[in-house]
């Protein structure tokens, strides 16, 4: 008897009106679906019924429940047998008939309890002595009601019936063969109801859990969801006969963690009797079709607890070694087709004769025929990796081998033999053991633990469940659990329950949780504190500066390696000097670890300049200074005492043709200018002037400038001179360069903005185009504007600079326009004429001239 759960809201009136709409409900008289029967599992609440009592509640609300909180149901089906009128008959005469039609009739005498009738019978199975269903003329099987006949000139009162007539399944070659011992004249109805219910089950919702492969798995969850008793599995104790022989079993296949085999003597012509109406009707309800006791049995506790079992003729098999192939070869299945086997494909043997593929199908050289008088019953445990791997290989996979693939508990494998033992032995059929339950392996049935600490569950589970609660639902699925002082919960996990499902704590916090039931679990964001998030000033600059680059001047970033090429570096006439070197480099020529980006920047150019007339690339990245001794071995193991590792950020523009090598300079410093205005909120942030000490053949007095901040050099700026310009790119060009040490940018990470309020009134501009001698340098004219001053000035922007005709050499014009205006009027003529003639005499104390 399963404990309620403790302090847990029935949810049971949530669901009086299920949500049917999803599930896919189906209502036939028998299900004929076998490729979902292959890649789904489907429970029948009248096998469901045998362990718990749900008679009281509607099959949607199962459906719906199990969703929530097991696995996902993808539909219900409503079979509906055909039994009212129909009885157990026993054939007392079988006379064969003439053929027709190529089909074998046989005249029978069937008595059906109350009185004998005279049918004509096609099937190959009638016999004397048979017991089948028998429905007499007037019976409606569905849609069909039986009447008065004659065949091959004999009268017909009546049919014996095959599963498919009485809506039980899809097969109707043979009869319905019912148990010697079920009495002639028996309505149908009492023997089979006369409808059931199956609940299809998402296969990929079940892959972590092979106890679910089963009915008894699905029963004791059900009786966990809705608080009810779950009934113990009926088994036949095989420790009782622990005092006879063992068979010899022996593993040569580590793929196999355990394998038990038991023998048992039988009368003859035992395997070939039916199983139970209750068995077949369970099976022809699934899908199965049914055939003796012997094998229904196998595959109905295959059904039910999950644990595939083999029966081999037990007087043809003394021995058993679980072992590869070993070599290629042919096996012959039970199916008759002979199968390509490998050597590493894992068999079971006897001695080196192969006689089953394990945990896949057996051999037909070994199988149980009607003239077996010698059982040994196979009940093993196989690795899912190797059984899924034959399986993809034979294309073979059965029953067998999904429920293995599974990875089944090895505890089951004892279970599975008791099991088949009690069920053969509820049919009456006489065995007698002739072995113990011989094991080779381990059954590994012994409980495992799980300590979570105090406050772990209920702090992963996000919500404070009750003692008394997560006691109760562990309980109810069969888990071992108590609070232990300062220790927390002690969680025992069964046997049944796979280790690849329940192995972490967070396995426990899931048991909890969705027996409880999510829909209970108020959904509560974490609470999180409020605080500015931490912003690393280094990554958002080097962000901006990706932006600008790539968005408004059109460069692509590249990533070089963080070292020099010496074959390179010879070549553009490079000495990088005293640098860390690798120890292990990729390659000789490339140990040395980079101090500046622009080497490797170049090295793209003679890359990409065949199938490129122009193409902007920039990096940022890291170069490396060696500080102190530094040998050929060293690295940065210590950086704070032995190199240090610094931001750069260099790009390279290379032009055909287009452009002058002015205004091509002129955009990539007009790039470099806005790259120090995303990083400072003074107006000019980077000025520029000519280069002192050039260092590098890149550099030079004449072609390239120093970028300063204030009065700091924070890097260079420059075009590729004819010398080092052939070298780089012989077949001609422009190429403008810069690089710029980012650790040095002084700056806010957001500068400060200077909004004002747009003009109320409306205002003028005025322009004007200066001459200026260009050795002078703009940076000089544009200091000298900067005096002029009026209260009518906004703003000054540069427009154009022209030099050419109607100047004289050496000069140049450049064009300002001037932005004016008033806060509180509108201007006059007369204010902007003043302004002008202002600025004129300006120009005329600096002796300055206009265009």
């Amino acid at each position: 008897m399963r404990a309620p759960f403790g302090a847990i809201p029935d949810l049971f009136s949530k669901f009086e009106k299920p949500l049917v709409n999803r599930l896919n409900i189906n209502y036939s008289h028998y299900n004929d679906d076998s490729s979902k029967k292959r890649f789904n599992v489907q429970i029948s609440l009248d096998w469901i019924s045998d362990f718990v009592d749900l008679s009281d509640i509607a099959p949607e609300i199962i459906a719906n429940r199990l969703t929530m909180s097991t696995a996902e149901v993808e539909g219900i089906q409503y079979l509906n047998r055909f039994t009212e009128g129909v009885v157990v008959g026993e054939i007392l005469e079988a006379e064969p008939l003439p053929a027709k039609e190529g089909k074998q009739l046989t005249a029978c005498l069937v008595d059906a309890g109350n009185r004998q009738y005279r049918t004509v019978c096609g099937a190959p199975n009638a016999r004397k002595g048979l017991k089948a269903p028998f429905a007499p003329a007037g019976t409606e099987l569905g849609e069909k009601k039986i009447g008065k006949t004659e065949m091959a000139g004999r009268p017909s009162e009546g049919i014996l019936c095959s599963a498919a007539e009485l809506g039980m399944s899809s097969w109707h070659e043979i009869l319905f063969e019912c148990p010697a011992n079920t009495k002639n004249g028996t309505p149908f109805s009492e023997l089979v109801p006369k409808s059931d219910v199956l609940i299809e089950i998402d296969n990929k919702s079940l892959t972590h859990r092979p106890d679910l492969w089963g009915h008894y798995g699905f029963a004791r969850e059900l009786a966990a969801i809705f608080h009810r008793p779950l009934k113990p599995l009926p088994r036949h104790c095989v420790d009782q006969y622990s005092n006879l022989p063992a068979f010899p079993i022996k593993i040569d296949d580590p793929n196999c963690p355990c394998y038990s085999a038991l023998a048992f003597g039988i009368t003859a012509g035992s395997t070939g009797i039916p199983s139970s109406i209750t068995m077949q009707r369970r099976l022809h309800a699934l899908g199965q079709r049914t055939y003796n006791l012997l094998i229904d049995v196998t595959n109905y506790v295959s059904l039910e607890i999950g644990q595939p079992t083999h029966a081999f003729d037990g007087d043809l098999v003394h021995s058993i070694r679980v072992a590869p192939m070993g070599q290629k070869g042919k096996f012959r299945t039970l199916d008759g087709v002979d199968r390509d086997m490998l050597p590493e494909d894992m068999m079971i043997c006897e001695g080196d004769k192969p006689i089953a593929i394990a945990g896949i199908m057996g051999g037909e050289e070994t199988e149980v025929t009607d003239r077996t008088t010698r059982i040994l019953l196979e009940s093993a445990n196989f690795r899912s990796a190797r059984i899924r791997v034959s399986v993809g290989r034979l294309d073979l996979r059965t029953d067998a081998s999904q429920r293995y693939e599974k990875s089944q508990p090895p505890a089951n494998v004892k279970v599975a033999t008791e099991r088949i033992l009690k069920l053969i032995e509820d049919s009456g059929t006489k065995f007698q053991v002739e072995s113990r339950f011989s094991l080779a392996g381990d059954l590994a049935d012994a409980v495992r633990t799980i300590t979570i600490k105090p406050g772990r569950l209920n702090h992963l589970a996000g919500i404070d469940f009750p003692k008394e609660t997560i006691l109760s639902i562990l309980q109810s699925i069969g888990f071992e659990a108590e609070f232990q002082p300062d220790q927390g919960l002690k969680v025992g996990i069964p046997p049944f329950r796979s280790a690849k499902d329940i192995s972490i704590e967070e396995d426990i916090v899931e048991e909890v949780m969705r027996l409880y039931g999510f829909d209970n679990i108020p959904p509560v964001l974490p609470e999180l504190p409020l605080k500015p998030l931490f912003i690393e000033k280094s990554i958002r600059m080097d962000h901006k500066a990706q932006r600008l680059l790539s968005t408004a001047y059109g460069y692509m970033e590249v990533h070089n390696y963080g070292w020099f090429n010496d074959d390179w570096c010879k070549k553009i006439g490079f000495d990088p000097g005293t640098t860390l070197v690798l120890q292990n480099p990729a390659a000789q020529p490339e140990s040395r670890l980079r101090t500046t980006l622009l080497p490797n920047l170049f090295a793209l150019i003679p890359k990409n300049r065949a199938s490129r007339d122009q193409f902007r690339i920039f990096e940022l990245g890291h170069v490396y200074f060696p500080i102190g001794e530094i040998t050929d071995q060293s690295f940065c193991e210590d950086s704070a005492a032995k190199c240090r590792e610094v931001s750069r950020l260099a790009g390279i523009s290379f032009l055909q043709a287009g452009l002058s090598l002015e205004e091509h300079y002129l955009q990539i410093k007009a790039a470099v200018e806005d790259l120090g205005a995303i990083y400072s909120q003074d107006e000019k942030p980077f000025k520029f002037a000519a280069a002192k000490d050039p260092q590098f053949p890149w550099e030079s007095q004449d072609y390239s400038v120093d970028i300063l901040q204030g009065d700091q050099k924070i890097g260079t700026l420059g075009v590729a001179d004819k010398k080092f310009l052939n070298i780089v790119s012989p077949e001609g060009g422009q190429i403008v360069w810069f690089e710029i040490a980012l650790d040095k940018i002084a700056g806010n990470l957001y500068p400060h903005l200077k909004i004002s309020d747009p003009p109320k009134f409306p205002g003028s501009w005025q322009d004007f185009s200066i001459v200026w001698k260009i050795d002078a340098g703009y940076e000089k004219l544009e200091a000298l504007l900067d005096e002029f001053s009026d209260p009518l000035l906004i703003r000054r922007e540069f427009l154009t600079l022209y030099k050419g005709k109607g100047l004289e050499k050496g000069e140049a014009s450049y064009s300002f326009r001037f932005i004016i205006g008033a806060e509180d009027h509108t201007l006059s003529g007369a204010e902007i004429e003043a302004f002008h003639q202002k600025f004129l005499a300006f120009l005329q104390t600096k002796s300055i001239s206009i265009r």
